[in-house]
């Protein structure tokens, strides 16, 4: 039971017209106490702490909506102190999770559950045909009073429009029932089917569908893994996998066609949807499919503020296999062509780190080659070839970087244009050193005898080698070629398999060599410059280890910690 305090005490009246008798919970979004109107009306009060605006946009949609399995949001209302307050109606019934804890720790009768999924469906499709998605389904969130089963924290839900169906950027829920897509920053109907099914599994079962030490293997597991669907009965076992589908398109319509597919399986009626195959090799990836079309009428987004409270002040209900605190991951499954939501600022500081970090390094290797005595071969100017070669990587490796960065987590969809657009900004690369070598006069080693004929020596009237030294048209090509050939995102992306890859490195070494020697492009130049900017982009740009991959993922989606670790409904404070 947590010690905190709540702001107000028994008796008082922050907000007029209420007087407040107890503390109920405390979370990441406020306090919710029970209080009696002047009139002597039982309610729930919340009082909005962070993330108001979250929680005002959601309250606003739901204000007026009227279900018998809605928990009512009264009114929103400010105090003197100017701070929110949303009134709401009181349950004093038990919630799901106190249920599962205190009499089913091992699951339910079928009966039971269905009269729960009942209650659940009738008041989420009432949300879905108002364009509404509830986004934060769970146990905690599930009352039943007089038989009446009711839903609360209706207030993360908004409407969007089909068109930002698929550019939500921030992830609200529970993990052990947030739909894979979520990660994604897509928020449609689907996501409630998903969370419900989830439910469903633990009610029939006593554990959750997906559990895991960490919040980041959790959502991993509900990328990549299927369901076990052995401790369901034989007849649901189709039925969840169904509404447990990775792809929302393949998911359970609705919780209608859920409660509907769950009956006729009890009554012993066959089930189109069959069990979903074995794990894949290639488990599902992490995207945002920002290109698919969109038909769907409804969107989702956050929820608003029915939070419902129980006058007893129950402590949290923890069951087994849910530890607090989770403290190590292992898998792996995210790589450089793992679509995933990326923010523009995100993108804009790393390739700005990265860029300001090429130029040490750049400079390193130029100074480094100067040392050991790489430009011996050119102009006698030896520290003026190493500072060409050394801007001409440094321009070469920015370009790198920002085509690179501009297309990181946008998928294999993507591949053609990345190659494209690399083919372009190294033409641009490659025009930049013969600039800056003319500039400084500075001429490279010179073509040995096995260049003196190359398989392209000229294109169309414009010549790749004059007097021995690469003409512009000659650098253009070759540094297109260079960056247009090589899978460079395996280099840059920070999802790679490791910071540093000797392997890539020999192989960028034999391409570039072999670019060389089609080109008639100086052979010591081309390999120095194409292994120059593979250590210098490998080594610059930002790595995450892959035990952090995930929680990556989710922090880059969610507005807070609480959302996933501490929800507001998760019952266990008072007012002790």
């Amino acid at each position: 039971m947590s010690t905190k305090k709540f702001t107000f005490a028994p008796e008082t009246t922050p907000l007029a017209g209420y007087t407040i008798k107890r503390g109920i919970q405390r979370g990441g979004f406020g306090e919710v106490y029970y209080a009696h109107s002047d009139g002597g009306k039982e309610v729930a009060l919340k009082l909005l702490h962070s993330h108001a605006e979250v929680e005002l946009r959601g309250t606003e949609l739901c204000l007026n909506l009227k279900h018998p399995n809605l928990i009512s949001i009264h009114d929103i209302k400010r105090d003197d102190d100017g701070d929110v307050w949303i009134v709401m109606e009181y349950v004093s019934g038990a919630t799901l999770d106190g249920v599962l804890a205190e009499e089913f720790p091992d699951g339910m009768p079928t009966t039971e559950v269905r009269n729960w999924l009942k209650g659940l469906a009738a008041g989420v499709d009432y949300l879905h045909d108002r364009g509404i998605v509830h986004r934060d389904l769970k146990p905690q969130n599930l009352h039943r009073e007089a038989g009446q089963v009711k839903i609360g924290d209706v207030g993360l839900s908004k409407i969007i429009t089909p068109s930002q169906r698929g550019a939500q950027t921030e992830s609200i829920g529970t993990i052990y029932y947030m739909a894979p897509e979520i990660s994604r920053g897509e928020y449609g109907p689907e996501i409630d089917v998903y969370s419900s099914a989830a439910i469903v599994y633990e009610l029939l079962t006593g554990h959750v569908p997906f559990d895991g030490e960490t919040t980041a293997e959790i959502l991993n597991r509900h990328l990549t893994d299927q369901p076990d669907l052995q401790p369901l009965p034989p007849a649901l076992r189709p039925v969840l996998a169904h509404a447990l589908a990775k792809d929302p398109a393949e998911r359970t319509a609705n919780l209608g066609t859920l409660l509907e597919e769950f009956d006729a399986a009890l009554a012993g009626n066959p089930v189109s949807p069959s069990p979903p195959p074995e794990v894949v090799a290639d488990p599902p990836s992490l995207g945002n499919n920002l290109a698919q079309p969109v038909t769907a009428k409804v969107i989702s987004a956050e929820t608003a503020g029915a939070v419902s409270a129980t006058p007893t002040g129950l402590t949290s209900h923890t069951r087994p296999g849910r530890p607090p605190q989770p403290t190590s991951y292992d898998a792996n499954p995210l790589g450089p062509l793992s679509p995933r939501s990326i923010s523009l600022s995100r993108r804009g500081l790393e390739a700005t780190a990265a860029m300001t970090a090429a130029i040490l390094f750049s400079g390193l290797l130029a100074g480094g080659g100067w040392w050991i005595g790489m430009f011996d071969e050119g102009t006698p100017a030896t520290p003026l070839a190493a500072v060409a070669y050394g801007l001409t990587t440094l321009v070469a490796s920015w370009a790198m970087l920002i085509g690179t960065k501009a297309w990181e987590g946008t998928g294999p969809e993507s591949l053609h244009l990345r190659r494209l657009s690399l083919l372009l900004l190294g033409g641009g690369a490659g025009a930049a050193g013969w600039w800056l070598h003319r500039v400084l006069l500075i001429d490279l080693p010179p073509l040995s005898e096995t260049q003196n004929s190359g398989l392209v020596d000229s294109v169309g009237t414009f010549e790749l080698v004059h007097n021995s030294q690469p003409t512009l048209t000659g650098y253009v090509i070759f540094f297109a070629l260079l960056f247009g050939v090589r899978r460079w995102w395996w280099h840059t992306d920070s999802f790679r398999p490791k910071r540093l890859r000797v392997a890539s490195l020999l192989l960028t070494l034999t391409v570039s060599g072999l670019l060389g020697l089609v080109l008639r492009f100086p052979l010591e130049s081309a390999i120095a410059w194409g292994v120059g900017i593979a250590v210098v982009v490998q080594l610059a740009a930002p790595w995450v280890a892959p035990e952090q991959r995930a929680s990556r993922v989710v922090a880059d989606n969610l507005p807070s910690p609480e959302t996933v670790d501490a929800p507001l409904n998760q019952q266990g404070a008072t007012d002790e």
